[in-house]
């Protein structure tokens, strides 16, 4: 083994570890307290900045996105429909939102399918396709939510030299990543959110964080996957990192965020999982409505014959 690569599988090593330990503290704390980067240009292929950028804000604009054909399947059997949530720590706490909210809902099985300390950069420690494959064949997903990218902030080691994060080689790397694991997602005809990631209170890592939301932003506008926004609703008015949640009538301020200011409290993912969870719901709703649609055309009597001679 070369001195480089010796050097650079220790530090991946290194970083698993340390991330790993640091986040499982966090989330056990939520849950029982209840650089800079350098800029690349858009991936050759892909629509013009501009193009991506009104295509994203009309995706998230949209507050019913288009059920789909399995989901559609699942009201007409009147079978729960499958949520499967993948990501690193941070999809962990989306997944304890998302259970929250929708666990008194009885047409809802939310399905934890996070890995710690993993990310499109780190696939010498785990290749999220071959695992996200491997999680489909146990249990199929209707609807899937992912958020990757609090341990991407680094660069990729690949075919022998290094690409630094942001770089373009480091964007065609991870865009041919993320495309496959949402075709193959969408092969298995799941419905695809991709969930951004907060405001950070550490400036230099909320530098490269923020590159990393307007990274995925882009790319899922071009996969016309709908991209979630967490980064409105962890700051103050003037765009500052807020560790609280609104103030409500009669109660007092919840904490939103962990000591490390990168993970969220449980009551902090809840509060930024309604949105999706409001959005869910209402394709769902539109599902059962054309499932019963489907329903009543099978069941009515065929036309009489007419006869023509």
């Amino acid at each position: 083994m070369r001195p480089l690569d010796k050097l650079i599988l220790i530090f991946d090593r290194t970083m698993v570890l340390f991330i790993g330990l640091a986040v499982g503290g966090a989330i056990a704390a939520s849950f029982l307290g209840g650089t800079e980067t350098s800029g690349g240009q858009a991936q050759a292929g892909t629509p013009p900045p501009l193009t991506q950028a009104v295509k994203a804000a009309a995706l998230n604009r949209r507050t019913v996105d288009p059920a789909t054909p399995r989901l559609v399947q699942a009201a007409a059997h009147h079978r729960k429909v499958e949520i499967g949530v993948f990501g690193d720590s941070f999809g962990d706490g989306i997944w304890a939102g998302l259970y929250n909210i929708l666990r008194s809902d009885q047409r809802f099985e939310v399905s934890q399918f996070s890995e710690r300390s993993t990310g499109f950069t780190r696939y010498r420690s785990l290749n999220l396709l071959d695992d996200i494959r491997s999680k489909l064949d146990r249990q199929p997903v209707d609807i899937a939510v992912v958020s990757f990218g609090a341990n991407d902030t680094q660069g990729i080691f690949d075919a022998g030299h290094g690409n630094a994060y942001m770089s373009d080689g480091w964007q065609r790397i991870v865009t041919e990543r993320v495309t496959a694991v949402v075709g193959l997602l969408r092969e298995r005809g799941a419905m695809v959110y991709w969930v951004g990631l907060p405001k950070m209170r550490d400036p230099h890592f909320d530098t490269d964080i923020q590159a990393m939301n307007h990274f995925y932003a882009d790319r899922m506008a071009a996969l016309d996957v709908p991209y979630v926004e967490t980064l409105p609703m962890s700051v103050d008015a003037a765009g500052n990192y807020e560790p609280y949640l609104p103030a409500e009538q009669g109660r007092e301020r919840q904490l939103a965020r962990t000591n490390d200011g990168i993970h969220m409290t449980i009551p902090g993912y809840i509060h930024a999982m309604r949105g999706l969870s409001d959005r869910i719901r209402s394709s769902v709703a539109q599902a059962e409505t054309q499932a019963d649609t489907q329903a009543g055309g099978a069941a009515a009597p065929p036309p009489t014959a007419r006869s023509h001679g």
